[in-house]
């Protein structure tokens, strides 16, 4: 969720939308992460294109974006908890059904939480850690289901182990050059780069104590991918970069190339849902082990490889 923070009052409470004042009209242009100038295009939204629509649905019953994030979370954890049974067809298509309510509610929160100007650090790493939460659910109810059908204890173990990590390292990827091209484009976020910092601005001590938990669980989890994925990006820009002075725009353009930006977002976590939502619609919920294991990270090692072949043709 990337959100612009919230003004807070004396008490420490965002000032967002309060009982019988009125709201201002739908303003699409607020919902966007970014200003029509810097947009890119957006992979994974192709899957739930009107979610537009939904978040003006929300807006005028000012549902509050917190809310919409725990539906979200609600979603995927129903499907994982159909997914653990014997799911026949009807329940697999049900399960389908959730995954895309959880997506598209996902894209929602943020969208919200701009729209109201009531983002703040605490919603940012409850949605961060609900993804999480959401798709390491999803996997274990996959491979239980799997083991349950006869399938080989070890090898739906070394699948799932496979595809928990490479799902979480395709989403931090798509989020590493995300965050640094909203950075360089002057957009506002409630997320960062290192999200290491524990730093806490929150009024009050309950609101202070729940950030605190949060970014530790946040840091447990995710920091070390993070940290990951910027050694790999140092990895490949140490392979492009010169000290002549014609190369000194390179780390501009690195980060804010659209065209690998658009690239990137196919491996953002709305991506992972549909390849989800197909694999149940088939019948198959194992296939989406091999499909993100092996499919999606080849595309992600294609990224790579492209990104530093075109940049070395520029540099």
């Amino acid at each position: 969720m990337n959100t612009i923070p919230a003004a807070n009052d004396s008490m420490g409470r965002s000032r967002g939308l309060a009982v019988g004042v009125s709201q201002s009209p739908f303003d699409y242009e607020a919902i966007c992460k970014l200003p029509k100038t810097a947009r890119y295009f957006n992979v994974s939204v192709l899957w739930i294109a009107y979610y537009p629509h939904l978040v003006r649905l929300l807006y005028a019953l000012r549902i509050r974006h917190e809310v919409v994030t725990l539906l979200s979370l609600a979603f995927g954890l129903a499907a994982a908890v159909i997914l653990v049974s014997h799911p026949s067809v009807p329940s697999l298509v049900l399960a389908a059904i959730l995954v895309h309510l959880k997506d598209v509610f996902d894209a929602c929160d943020g969208s919200l939480a701009r729209l109201t100007n009531t983002g703040h650090r605490i919603g940012r790493f409850l949605d961060t850690i609900g993804d999480g939460i959401v798709f390491t659910a999803l996997i274990a109810a996959i491979a239980w289901n799997t083991i349950e059908m006869g399938g080989s204890t070890a090898t739906t173990l070394l699948w799932a182990g496979a595809t928990w990590l490479s799902l979480f390292l395709q989403c931090s990827y798509f989020n590493f050059y995300h965050l640094h091209y909203t950075s360089l484009s002057g957009a506002v976020s409630a997320s960062r780069l290192d999200e290491r910092d524990a730093s806490n601005d929150h009024a009050t001590l309950p609101a202070r104590t729940l950030y605190g938990f949060l970014h530790a669980i946040y840091v447990l989890w995710f920091a070390w991918q993070d940290s990951l994925i910027r050694r790999l990006d140092q990895l490949s820009f140490a392979t492009v970069r010169t000290s002549d002075d014609h190369n000194a725009s390179l780390p501009d353009r690195w980060y804010k190339s659209r065209g690998f930006l658009v690239a990137n977002s196919a491996l953002c976590y709305g991506t992972h849902a549909f390849v989800l939502i197909l694999c149940l619609l088939a019948g198959y919920p194992n296939w989406f082990f091999p499909a993100v294991a092996v499919g999606m990270n080849l595309y992600f090692a294609a990224i790579i490889a492209a990104r530093t072949v075109y940049f070395r043709g520029v540099a």
